[in-house]
């Protein structure tokens, strides 16, 4: 089964695996921010979520206790941080300035048990609120201008001798593609164009099947002629029998069009694919599984999916992979994959499979993903090989995964980018 796919996706990317990586993905010891930019026919959404550390930076709002926000005084800090963005931030919908709607916001439940990772700020690190805004349009944006105002000192890189302000780098979400920003304070614009392209646009092309011939029969024809053959010998008098045989062939000429029936003949099996076809259709058909995850909807997802994979393993590949990767609703880690390289694909056997019934060929594979951790405003690139077993069998639709067995998985590097210190 490809449930390993798990492990290669989320155990190459999930940040709450063991503690060293979650030691790695905290929010920095400091003011930190998390921004998720959506753009959509009718709007275009940010999420920003932010520690109490950054928020204190901005909106001074009296709180009973100096390291936490509690349930009673959110909406006093929401209210705050509203007014705050609406001033500080300005987006630009096709050349035309657009005043946000309050789209709600949450206070998170900080996860106390990280505080001995943050000796500077405490608790201070760990509280957080999201807050939402909603930048109205009325169809689908061409052209988003993005100006990111508040930028808190970078703690995290910063000392007594030098103290940089804090680059906001955020996550932009668009046609099912999604798309790096970076917001410094000496560039705190960014410019994105609507050039037309969804996540499709980048998936390989798999080489189809060769489908068995089909028989086009004209039965009624076929009919006519057997009659024609019959009446040879069966209609007496040499003048009836050739008027009729005359009159029957005719018949099955002209009916020629009429009445057909496709016949494709059990004894004419698909063709085959050679060594070479088969590599040529396993690679493309490997890396799309990848692919699959670069859309940012549940249902897009998993149709992107059902072209590379077949069967039950369909479903459960997409209930466990998807739902360990995209997270960026709950303001977790979101999962992308960088770059899929096959190191070294081996055709096995072609033919009937056994297991399946159907004809297909097996495959070993290793590979190396690159995968790339967005989380808090830094990255952390991972890269991991692994080495499989795959069977590709011939569905009704094409070419598909139809199971694999995993032989070996390794980490390659692990470099945080921008962690915190």
């Amino acid at each position: 089964m490809l449930l390993f796919l798990l492990g290669c996706l989320v155990g190459l990317l999930d940040p709450h695996g063991d503690p060293a990586a979650t030691s790695e993905l905290h929010p920095s010891d400091g003011p930190d921010a998390d921004v998720r930019v959506l753009v959509e026919p009718e709007r275009v959404r940010f999420q920003i979520l932010l520690n109490l550390a950054f928020i204190e930076q901005f909106v001074d709002v009296a709180r009973e206790a100096e390291d936490d926000i509690h349930p009673v005084e959110a909406p006093w800090v929401h209210e705050d941080l509203l007014a705050f963005f609406r001033e500080a931030n300005q987006v630009f919908l096709d050349g035309v300035a657009v005043v946000p709607l309050d789209g709600g916001y949450e206070l998170l439940e900080p996860d106390l048990t990280l505080l001995p990772l943050f000796p500077r700020m405490g608790k201070k690190a760990l509280v957080k609120m999201q807050l939402v805004l909603d930048y109205p349009a009325k169809s689908m944006p061409q052209q988003v201008r993005m100006i990111w105002g508040p930028y808190p000192p970078d703690l995290a890189i910063g000392d007594e001798n030098y103290m940089p302000t804090l680059t906001i780098r955020a996550q932009l979400f668009a046609a099912g593609l999604t798309t790096p920003l970076e917001f410094t304070q000496e560039e705190p614009e960014v410019l994105w164009h609507n050039r037309g392209e969804s996540a499709a646009d980048f998936f390989l092309q798999v080489p189809e099947t060769v489908p068995p011939p089909v028989w086009n029969l004209p039965m009624l024809s076929i009919f006519c002629a057997g009659l024609a053959a019959f009446a040879v010998f069966l209609i007496r008098g040499p003048a009836w029998r050739w008027i009729a045989v005359a009159g029957l062939l005719s018949t099955a000429f002209l009916a020629r069009s009429v009445a057909n029936v496709e016949l494709s003949p059990s004894f004419l099996a698909t063709e085959l694919p050679t060594d070479q076809e088969a590599e040529a259709i396993f690679r493309p058909l490997h890396a799309n599984l990848y692919r699959a995850f670069d859309y940012t909807a549940e249902s897009d997802v998993y149709d992107a999916l059902a072209a590379s994979v077949d069967g039950p393993l369909l479903e459960n590949l997409y209930e466990q992979i998807y739902r360990g990767l995209i997270q960026q609703e709950q303001g977790g880690a979101v999962s992308r994959v960088q770059a899929v390289r096959h190191i070294q694909v081996e055709v096995g056997s072609i033919g009937q499979l056994p297991e399946d019934g159907r004809p297909g060929f097996e495959v070993q594979c290793r590979w190396q993903v690159d995968g790339r951790v967005t989380h808090w405003g830094h990255s952390h690139d991972r890269t991991n090989e692994y080495l499989a077993r795959y069977q590709v069998v011939q569905a009704e639709a094409g070419w598909r995964i139809g199971g694999s067995q995993m032989l070996e998985s390794t980490t390659v590097s692990a470099t945080p980018e921008g962690a915190a210190r």
